[in-house]
């Protein structure tokens, strides 16, 4: 039993170090009050978790994809979520990895 504890409380630990970007946080569908966190030069339109997962390699943040994951939200579309390094304030990152991905399309939102 003390085994399982020290394995739960590591993964507490780790995730405290780490950042959830579950892809309603930058997409432009959706209004701030639906869950979006960039601003709108920022967001693209339907974003998807590989293109969050390139985008936050590319920014050195050692992205996981977490793939049968749901946002509170919407539990029942298990669309996946992206883990990142916690290297600043969550905003600051999201706007760096919404920038990030307009650029991975080619200018386009």
């Amino acid at each position: 039993m003390t085994e399982y504890l020290d394995v739960m409380q590591k993964e507490q630990m780790q995730s405290k170090r780490r950042i959830f970007i579950w892809p309603v946080y930058l997409d432009l569908n959706h209004t701030r009050r639906e869950g979006r966190l960039t601003k709108v030069a920022h967001s693209v339109k339907a974003p998807k978790v590989s293109e969050i997962k390139r985008a936050a390699e590319n920014l050195g943040l050692h992205p996981e994809v977490e793939a049968d994951r749901a946002h509170p939200a919407t539990w029942w579309d298990r669309g996946g979520r992206v883990t990142i390094d916690n290297a600043g304030p969550k905003t600051a990152l999201l706007d760096k990895i919404g920038a990030e991905v307009i650029r991975l399309r080619g200018g386009k939102q």
